[in-house]
């Protein structure tokens, strides 16, 4: 479905209908990062996978398996999504604009039910699969300008704090909304609980931990200021976790879902209207730590979730606050990468360990086994698809190119429980690699089509 511009008066993300999405293009001098190594919290260092029958151990990286998957291979670009505490200080641009610092807070849901973790390697997990969220990764930008403040009359060294919570289902809310242009469609979304977030704070009541992190000079990463050339460099870090999801044998489809979000608090803080980096080169008076992370997009891809068993999706606490105070109510808590135009996610690796892998109810009811034949095929022929449900469902199927369009689509029709088929038409398809996605309440599925 092709996203149109949102603007804030029109934005009703509790609403049963959305009439338009968030257009937030990043811009180009934010996309000019560099990664330099590996931090490890605590010692923490990277488990190697191990394989028995009941017990299954293995990093996953959503971002990767989405370009290989939903993608077909096409990547994303990357860039540094820095976090504020208040709406104060500025970004100038280039061109002289001076924009908010209106993001207060980045996270991202874990969900290893997802289909596109085969294209990868990963195991794809159904709900019956509780599992353990060993470790997190992902690329931090911690750029400090300001190592010393003077305090009662002496300097003092600036030590900022990065609070990482994590979440699981109890914590969540899975939620849905409907676009006006397309009212019998869910988009469906995962986020902490709205109810618990607390503007004072940007925290949440509902995490099952939280991780407070002093940062000092030691922690900082290095950056060349050279107006619009400015280059920041960044470098993985990995954080112990160990929280542990909620499913069972006869858990809701959600119960395995876990999620982390980071709130940066620097010690100190822009005051109102000033310059926190300027793209165009110009001076400022006042220096200040800023944090940010890597987060990926794809231009004008707006990522969609119609399925319970594929919710991994980032979320962003947005926009405004200031001095604890939320300026709009309908955009306090947190805003689904769904939403926006050009998605947000945040690439992040989770190291995650099961001991339920042969749970004999992992087949009870699911969709798998999908296979596209002939394949390869031409562009005026019939293919087969063949598939398997554990349990009666109204199943979907869409085309998607290259480029993540929808080329074409069969409405949901009845399949009765068993190994099923339908046919696709490929008139209209250039050459290329297609993906044929089958989605339902009982899972997605997804295999690759070649048109030669």
């Amino acid at each position: 479905m092709k996203k149109s511009v949102l603007t804030a008066a029109l934005f009703a993300f509790a609403s049963l209908g959305v009439a338009q999405t968030l257009n937030q293009p990043v811009p180009a001098a934010q996309h000019n990062i560099y990664s330099k190594g590996m931090y490890r919290v605590a010692g923490k260092s990277l488990t190697p996978v191990t394989r028995r029958a009941e017990t299954y151990s293995n990093w996953y990286n959503f971002t990767s398996s989405y370009e290989e998957g939903e993608l077909l291979g096409q990547q994303m670009s990357g860039f540094v999504s820095f976090i504020a505490p208040d709406t104060l200080g500025h970004t100038v641009y280039s061109d002289g604009q001076k924009i908010q610092s209106g993001i207060h807070g980045v996270g991202t849901s874990f969900d290893p039910k997802d289909s596109n973790f085969a294209f990868t390697g990963e195991e794809v997990f159904s709900r019956f699969m509780a599992y353990t969220l060993d470790s997190i990764a992902f690329t931090q930008f911690y750029v400090r300008q300001l190592d010393q403040v003077e305090i009662g009359g002496s300097m003092v060294d600036v030590v900022d704090t990065l609070y990482i919570q994590y979440f699981n289902i109890d914590g969540i809310t899975v939620g849905g909304y409907n676009y006006q242009s397309d009212p019998n469609t869910r988009y469906l979304y995962a986020c902490p609980k709205k109810e618990n977030y607390q503007a004072s704070s940007l925290l949440n009541t509902a995490a099952a931990k939280t991780d407070t992190l002093f940062l000092t000079k030691d922690w900082a990463d290095s950056v060349s200021f050279n107006g619009a050339e400015t280059s920041f460099f960044g470098r993985g870090i990995q954080i112990p976790v160990g929280i542990q999801s909620k499913s069972t044998n006869d858990a809701k489809v959600e119960q395995n879902i876990t999620a982390f979000n980071l709130v940066f608090k620097p010690m100190v803080k822009p005051m109102d209207g000033d310059t926190l980096i300027a793209y165009d080169g110009s001076e400022w008076s006042k220096k200040y730590n800023m944090y940010g992370v890597r987060n990926a997009s794809l231009q004008d891809h707006a990522q969609t979730i119609t399925s319970p068993y594929r919710l991994n999706v980032s979320f962003v606490t947005n926009f405004q606050v200031l001095d604890g105070s939320t300026l709009f109510g309908f955009l306090r808590g947190y805003i689904p990468g769904t939403l926006f135009t050009s998605t947000r996610f945040f690439p992040f690796f989770a190291h995650i360990t099961t001991e339920t892998l042969s749970n004999g109810a992992l087949t009870e009811s699911g969709l798998n086994g999908i296979r596209v034949y002939p394949n390869p095929s031409n562009g005026n022929a019939q293919v087969g698809v063949a598939f398997q449900l554990g349990q009666a469902a109204e199943v979907s199927v869409r085309v998607i190119d290259m480029n993540g369009r929808t080329v074409k689509q069969i409405p949901a029709q009845h399949y009765a429980a068993g190994v099923q088929g339908l046919n696709i038409e490929t008139a209209g398809l250039n050459s290329g690699v297609y993906q044929v996605v089958l989605e339902s309440a009982a899972g997605r599925q997804s295999a690759a089509l070649c048109i030669q």
